[in-house]
């Protein structure tokens, strides 16, 4: 098909479109030109909560963040620590369901050392968890299921984590709520 088979407008946004989505990584389009997400204070001090879909929690204010209600991004201002959280596309049939693509999301995480996985809970509904470790990094991930809603958690710092990460890894781990206040 040669370039004159679209008018020079459409081409144009066609490429921003493919440009803005290449720079956003997997973010949609709409979230690459959505504005940061913003937390509401949490009632802490330099803490703030957030929201990914129905689940709720707390993260420092000072991270920057990134993102939608589908998928938030929270990094440390020095980047040794990182947070993504996030429900994917799929609806599941039930909690069963949900936690069989837990697992699978979670075997992502098998070329990981010293790797950890077991079921849980998050939030107050079942989960499976992952911690492991990958070049100086330690890593913390969960899926969570809502029913047929699974929220999925990854969190990451350099190894040895800093006091600062690991306040705010336990605090997210801690303050998660599905629905309600965090």
């Amino acid at each position: 098909m040669s370039h004159s088979a679209f008018p020079r407008a459409t081409r144009a946004a066609l490429v921003l479109c493919v440009a803005v989505a290449t720079l956003s990584g997997c973010a949609t389009v709409r979230q690459a030109l959505s504005p940061a997400p913003r937390g509401v204070p949490s009632g802490r001090d330099g803490w703030l909560v957030y929201s990914v879909h129905a689940l709720r929690f707390e993260a420092p204010a000072a991270w920057g963040a990134s993102g939608g209600e589908q998928h938030l991004t929270l990094e440390a201002p020095d980047g040794s620590a990182r947070m993504e959280i996030s429900t994917p596309g799929t609806s599941y049939a039930d909690e069963q369901a949900c936690l069989a693509g837990a697992e699978e999301f979670l075997k992502r995480g098998a070329a990981l050392e010293r790797v950890r996985r077991h079921p849980t809970r998050l939030a107050g509904v079942s989960a499976v968890t992952l911690e492991g470790d990958s070049g100086g990094w330690h890593v913390w991930a969960y899926a969570a299921c809502d029913g047929g809603t699974q929220y999925q958690l990854f969190f990451t710092a350099r190894s040895p984590a800093a006091a600062e990460a690991v306040e705010a890894y336990r605090t997210l781990v801690q303050s998660a709520k599905i629905g309600g206040q965090a």
